[in-house]
């Protein structure tokens, strides 16, 4: 007889309650250099600690950041900085 193994899926969001995945998801993303992964990074952060709560700090619409942290999205400078912004994220440069 198989034994029957129960699977749980992973859920980003909920992981993303921790502090400590949240850091770890932003840094993976800023590495891969990529502008989505940044996008999708902020949106699971966003989702995690609240969407409204989000959008009314970075100073948008709740509908206005959905569309800017979807996978077509494309938000403007000001829009992402007021983003960074509402969810405590600073950002660190160094020239190489």
């Amino acid at each position: 007889m198989s034994k029957k193994i129960e699977l749980t899926t992973f859920d980003a969001v909920e992981a993303a309650k921790d502090p400590a995945v949240q850091i770890e998801l932003l840094n993976m993303a800023w590495e891969d250099g990529n502008s989505e992964a940044i996008t999708h990074a902020l949106s699971v952060i966003a989702k995690a600690r609240g969407m409204s709560a989000t959008a009314e700090e970075a100073g948008i619409t709740r509908p206005a950041l959905y569309k800017a942290l979807s996978e077509k999205g494309n938000p403007s400078l000001s829009s992402l900085l007021g983003i960074m912004r509402a969810l405590g994220v600073k950002a660190d440069f160094h020239l190489a």
